[in-house]
């Protein structure tokens, strides 16, 4: 479908490598109450407008510009070919590239989750609540709700493909879930459809590291643990001991000289406080935490109502769920799960494997299988979108 021109797009930049711009949306309130004035989407593509969309949505500390987290998987010819298809992305709501989020001065904090009631009141002289230090709580219902209203500006009525690994694909799931009229394929790296207590439990250090650091918001040293924690779950053993194992940086020994898994780890910390934002990242952590499709949100959020069925009970996406064995963060039982929910309701499904020692972010590593699954997932039959109740 030809994308038409939107009055409320701006920002627009073309590049080699695809083209960028800020999408207006709509006055928002967010699943837990808090209110946006004046939310906007910041957004990448390439390819032709009038090809089929792919919406390729990136995990927790990504951006839009999906060449710099998938780039080997880009590129005539590839398996997420410009020449064939018009691939789309979004900064997630709540990031930190352009997408209204925490650095945003008028951005709510947790405090104003109104439909949970008041913020707890603090005792005189004590330091703030965690209610008044954290961003107001961002869900992937909201992530979702997003895009698809985006998709809305844009012009856009269908989606050929949605896909993404981790929290990305956690809201792409979303997206099936909120507009399945819209979503004809699935393709689920290493994700799930209900974060696990062992998730929660792990950002929870993450959060807690952040929020120690005296000088929050700003957080520089707890961001860059938090990180440090959260790149070893991301990581497995097998793939830690073949790329830093055992040596210490100069291969010798000393009590006073660091393993190369500790500068390894260090550097990783390093490198994300000089591009992300501590408040995103508690913003980003809260929108796992609180993935469960099954929860319904309120009304407003989806498209097309039926009132007898939510959660996967809606997906009519074909749908290839691929998870990584050696992954210690979200396991193959995760996207076994969804795959036996579908297909139990008679949709297209199917579970793969990326076979890495690597773990989580195998998805971000393993190129050639990658592109294999992309290629199968964009082979799938097309779902069988029921129609949209509010369309006569």
């Amino acid at each position: 479908m030809p994308i038409r021109s939107a009055a409320n797009t701006s920002g627009s930049s073309p590049t080699a490598d695809g083209h960028s711009f800020e999408v207006s949306l709509p006055p928002t309130v967010l699943e837990a109450g808090g209110r946006l004035a004046a939310p906007r989407l910041r957004g990448w593509s390439l390819g032709p407008d009038d090809a089929p969309v792919v919406l390729l949505v990136h995990a927790l500390t990504g951006d839009a510009d999906a060449t710099g987290w998938w780039g080997p998987l880009i590129g005539p010819g590839k398996a997420l070919d410009p020449t064939r298809y018009r691939l789309l992305c979004f900064n997630n709501l709540g990031g930190c590239s352009g997408s209204t989020g925490p650095t945003d001065a008028d951005f709510p904090a947790r405090s104003d989750d109104a439909r949970f009631g008041p913020a707890r009141s603090d005792a005189p002289g004590a330091l703030p609540s965690r209610d008044a230090l954290e961003p107001a709580t961002v869900t992937t219902w909201d992530q979702a709700r997003a895009i698809l209203q985006a998709l809305d500006t844009l012009g856009i009525d269908r989606l050929h493909l949605a896909t993404g690994g981790s929290l990305g694909g956690a809201i792409a799931l979303a997206v099936a879930v909120l507009a399945p009229h819209r979503t004809e394929r699935l393709a689920l790296f290493a994700t799930c459809a209900a974060s696990s207590s062992w998730i929660v439990g792990w950002n929870h250090i993450g959060r807690q590291a952040i929020l120690a650091d005296p000088t929050y918001p700003v957080a520089a040293n707890g961001l860059a643990i938090a990180r440090q924690v959260a790149h070893l779950t991301y990581r497995a053993e097998p793939g830690l001991e073949q790329r830093q194992g055992r040596a210490q940086v100069s291969g010798g020994w000393s009590s006073r000289e660091a393993y190369r898994v500790q500068t390894y780890l260090q550097s990783r910390g390093e490198q994300l406080v000089q591009r992300f934002d501590a408040r995103t990242y508690l913003c980003q952590l809260g929108a796992m935490d609180h993935h469960d499709v099954e929860r319904r949100p309120p009304a407003d959020f989806y498209q097309d109502v039926d009132a007898a069925r939510w959660g996967l009970s809606r997906v009519q996406a074909s749908t290839l769920a691929v998870a990584v064995p050696s992954d210690q963060l979200y396991l193959p039982s995760h996207s076994r799960a969804i795959v036996d929910a579908l297909v139990a309701r008679g949709v297209v499904a199917a579970y793969a494997e990326l076979d890495s020692p690597h773990g989580h972010d195998a998805f971000l590593i393993e190129w050639e299988q990658m592109a294999t699954h992309l290629a199968t997932a964009l082979a799938l039959p097309a779902g069988t979108p029921e129609p949209r109740s509010d369309v006569q």
